[in-house]
Order: structure tokens, then sequence, then C-alpha cells
């Protein structure tokens, strides 16, 4: 609702006095009554009047009231405001010098460019004049590697030199060093530490500000400001802000330590990695120029050997033919005719001397025959290993029967049983399956293991078996072994024996002679075959020697079958 003016009711009010006072005046018919009435109605109209016009006064009052309040409201919401907005630009300001100060640590893992960049950071964003920093060394304990910017080259220099040790507990540095949390140091030139007086005044400080540099509980340093230069007041208000950005240099300088100490372990590695490759690169020549020197000294020995071999092989047969001629005509002919000119079959017997020097000729001639013999075989086996080593040994592949070949070496070694007194055993299935390969080597190589068990088992009893197995790969092979009572081969030497010219054991005067070629021959052999040879031995419980053979395929062994068909029949 819109308020009446004043102005309206006063002219309405003296208007309508007027009217009443002409009508008085005027004495019309009836003015006493209108005369009554205006003078009962006057005071009244006068009284609303005041009433009225006292309510209208508190509500002007009111309302200047409220008017003053609102300019109050709106003063200080303003400068409230314009406090706001100047804590707001304060902490843009720091929140700016902030991300640069984070900018400038993450840009380098050099330590010495970090805290240069670090220290110009806060003095060039943050509202300090001059700044030091001072790095924790683990290993001494002490506060040393002192850098400062914004004062002079005399202050810099006295910062440097700064080594001072942890236990100092008295000294400021070392407090702050040793504090939670970020310090201020009031009147330090008056310090009652002459030390702390003296660096005082040599930094002409009279007051600093300072934060321990903690990362991951660990104290790396402590960064100092002040304000000399422009006076200016350094509040606590200002601590939280140092510790953030003691904070954020701390990690960046365990991340440059940490970067370092990874440099100078890649650099030793690469060192070290260096030096390896050049001792490797040394050895690997040296073990190229002895593989050199041992293939041209196998290359000489295969040569000599071969030589040797074939040169001794020649005269050696006919010394065997000849020996063996001249017992079986001294046996034949020189004897009976020695007996018959002494008189007859007694008479060489009344002689002790000439009959005893006819056993020892007898004798002597069978051992020159035992001996060309074994020296023969011992030839043989050397042109083997030789022919092995070069690759030049020929191979049949046709179906073999290993239960005949078995019954073959058996027969060909049967006189070193009777020799011996050792018994021979077999344990052999039927239908054993055929294998691929060269009958007479596979032989050869079952006669080598016989022997070779004769040779090492005093008493007992030697023992062929052959059986089907799955072998490691899933396919059926032939396993065959030759099991003896000997005297066993000792775990250290069990490697040996498969090597040429090499026996198990000492070399004993008793020792059964012979070259050391018949197992590694047969290994090669063997293993020409695509099998595998293997040892089983415990000393003084005999020895085991097998060999195992793949079976013959399918088609090959229907093969093997109808040619022994056609053969019977």
């Amino acid at each position: 609702m819109q308020a009446r003016r004043p102005g309206l009711e006063i002219l309405a009010g003296i208007a309508g006095s007027i009217v009443v006072l002409a009508l008085l005046l005027a004495r019309p018919p009836g003015w006493e009554g209108i005369a009554v009435v205006g003078a009962t109605l006057l005071p009244a109209g006068l009284v609303l009047y005041g009433a009225a016009a006292a309510r209208r006064a508190r509500e002007a009052a009111v309302q200047r009231t409220l008017v003053d309040e609102q300019r109050t409201a709106i003063a200080r919401e303003a400068a409230e405001s314009t406090l706001s907005r100047t804590e707001l630009q304060r902490r843009l300001d720091e929140l700016t010098a902030l991300n640069e100060l984070a900018g400038a640590l993450t840009s380098t893992l050099d330590l010495e460019e970090l805290l240069d960049r670090a220290l110009r950071a806060v003095v060039d964003r943050l509202p300090f004049d001059r700044a030091l920093v001072l790095l924790v060394d683990p290993n001494e304990h002490v506060l040393t590697d002192g850098r400062s910017i914004g004062g002079s080259a005399e202050t810099a220099a006295l910062v440097g030199q700064v080594h001072l040790s942890l236990d100092e507990t008295r000294s400021t540095l070392v407090q702050l060093a040793r504090a939670d949390g970020p310090m201020v140091f009031r009147d330090v030139a008056e310090d009652p530490y002459e030390p702390n007086r003296l660096f005082a005044r040599a930094l002409e400080v009279t007051s600093f500000l300072g934060t321990p540099l903690t990362t991951q509980g660990r104290t790396v340093g402590i960064l100092a400001v002040d304000n000399r230069l422009s006076g200016r007041e350094l509040e606590r208000s200002m601590g939280p802000l140092l510790f953030t950005v003691g904070s954020l240099l701390a990690a960046a300088i365990e991340n440059a330590r940490l970067y370092a100490a990874l440099e100078d372990a890649n650099r030793d590695l690469e060192s070290r990695v260096a030096t390896r490759t050049a001792q490797l690169a040394d050895a690997t020549q040296e073990a190229i120029a002895a593989r050199a020197a041992a293939e041209a000294a196998s290359v000489t020995k295969s040569t000599f050997l071969a030589s040797v071999s074939h040169e001794l092989r020649t005269p050696l047969t006919s010394v065997v033919g000849f020996t063996k001629l001249v017992r079986k005509r001294f046996s034949d002919v020189v004897e009976p005719a020695l007996i018959a000119g002494l008189g007859g079959p007694g008479a060489l017997e009344a002689d002790p001397k000439l009959a005893r020097a006819v056993r020892q000729i007898d004798e002597n001639l069978a051992i020159m025959t035992s001996e060309g013999e074994r020296l023969t075989a011992m030839i043989n086996d050397v042109l083997d290993l030789q022919k092995i080593e070069a690759g030049r040994m020929e191979f049949r592949r046709e179906p073999v029967d290993l239960v005949a070949v078995i019954d073959q070496a058996c027969a060909a070694v049967a006189v070193l049983f009777e020799t011996s007194g050792l018994a021979l055993r077999r344990d052999l299935p039927s239908g054993l399956p055929p294998v691929i390969g060269d009958e007479h080597r596979l032989i050869q190589v079952v006669i080598n293991l016989l022997s070779n068990a004769v040779k090492f088992t005093p008493d007992g009893s030697v023992t062929a078996t052959a059986v089907v197995v799955h072998g490691p790969g899933g396919a059926d092979e032939v396993v065959v072994a030759v099991a003896d009572t000997g005297i066993g081969i000792a775990s250290a030497d069990q490697a040996r024996v498969f090597e040429a010219f090499a026996q198990a054991g000492d070399t004993l005067t008793d020792k059964p002679r012979g070259t050391g070629l018949g197992l590694p021959i047969s290994r090669e052999i063997v293993e020409e075959h695509g099998g595998r040879m293997w040892l089983e031995s415990e000393l003084g419980h005999g020895s085991t020697f097998a060999f195992a053979l793949p079976v013959a395929a399918t088609t090959e062994r229907g093969a093997a079958e109808a040619g022994r068909s056609e053969a019977r029949s």
C-alpha cells in the first residue's frame, strides 16, 4: 500500500476548519447543531492527527535505523570481501609458487642444479629475501654441502664451509634438523651460544624461519629463509608454506641421490661388464686357440694311430700266423721226432731237463699266439675308434634279432667263462621285437660288455638279459643288460669308464689289461643306432652295463619276419 502524503492531510484539516468557521460566522439555520458537532469533532480530529503524526515519526525513525544498519552491513561485507580477495590472491600466489617450484624440482635429477633451481624459486616466488640449504651426510652424521642465494659471495662461501655435527644440539641449525616441523628463531644475534651468535652476525641476520627437509620419515637437510633485505616480518603463519616447500625439496633431493647412486651402480656395472667381456673375449680366443691346437693334436693323433696301427697289423698278422704254424709243426713234427729219437714215449720223461724245455717251448709259443691275438684286437679297437671319430665307419641298416645277437656273443666268449670259472646266465624272452641296425657291430657291443664283465669279476656269475620297455619319448625300445657280481665301480670313477684309453680304479699291477677302448667304442656304436648306454654300479656289489635301442617300425618288423620265414622255407 502506498503511504499517504502528510501535506495533503494538513491541507485537508485546514480546509475543514475554515468551512466549519465559515458556517459558524454565517449562522445559517441549524448552525447551533453544526457548531456542536464541529466542536465535538475538532478535538478528536486533532487527537487523531497527532497520533498519526507520531506514528509516522516512529516509522521514519525505524526506516532510518534500517538504512543505517544496511549501510553498516554493506560496508562490513565490502571490507570482508576485500580481505577475502587479498587472502585468496595470497593463497593463489602461494599455489602458483609451489607449482612452479614443483616444476623446477622435477625438471632435473642433477643434485647441484636441483638445489640451485629450488633456492631461486623460493626467493623469486615466495615472500622471502634470502634462503640457504644444508644437507645431511648420513655417513659422517653432519650438516654440510651448504649453498645460499640472495646474499653476497662471502655469505655463500661461509655457508659452503659449514660442516656441523648433528650431535651439537645447542646449534640452532641442528635443532632445526632435529625438529618435527618449521621453527622461527628470533634475536639469534644475541643467542647465548657463541657459535650461533657468530654465524648469525656473519650472515647479518637477527631472525629466520626454517624447516627440516624430511621424506619417508628421514631428514635429508634443512631449509632456512629470512627477510633481512626488505625488513618484512617473518610470521609463524609462513611456517606451513615453508614446510610444504621443504617436503617437495626433500623428496626431490632423495630422488636425485637415488638416481646418482643408480648411475654410479650402472657405471660400475658397465665397467665390470666391459672388463668381464674383455676377459671373456680373451678366454674365448684362448679357448679357440686351445681347441684348434687340440683338434690339430687329435688329427695328428688319429693319423699317427691309423698309420701305426696299419703298419703294425700286417707284420703282427704274419707273426701270429707263423707262431701258430711253428707251434703246430713243433707239436706235430718236432716233438714226435724227438720222442722217437730218444727211444719211445717214455724216453722224454726220463730226461726232466729236456721234457721241461719241450713244455716251455710249447707254452711260450701259446703265449706268443695269445698275446699276438690280443695285440691284434687292440689294434682293431684303435682303428675302429679312429673310424668312428672320423665319421668313416659304415653301419648296415637292416632288421636285427637281439636274441640271436646275444646268443652269438655268448658263444664267442664261452672260452673266457670256461677258463675263468664264472657262470654265464641268460634271461631272454621269446618274441622279442627286432631293431634296425648292424648285426655284426651289435655283436661286437655285447662281446665287449661280456668280456669286460669277465675281467672285473673274480668269482660269481655274469647275466645277460633283454626286455621291452617304454622309452623316455613314449616309444618302445629293447633294453639289453649285462650284470656281474664283480668288484663294482666307485661313483667317482663311473664317468671315466666311457672315456677312451681309461679304466676305473687305480693302476695296480694285477689290473686287467686292455686299451680301455671297448666301452667307448660300444657306446659310440649304440648311439650311431639311435640308442643310449649307461652304467649302474656300486663298489663291492657288481656292475650292470645296459643299452637301449628303439624297436623297429611296424613295416620294417613285417619285412624282417617275412625274410625269416623265407629263410626257414
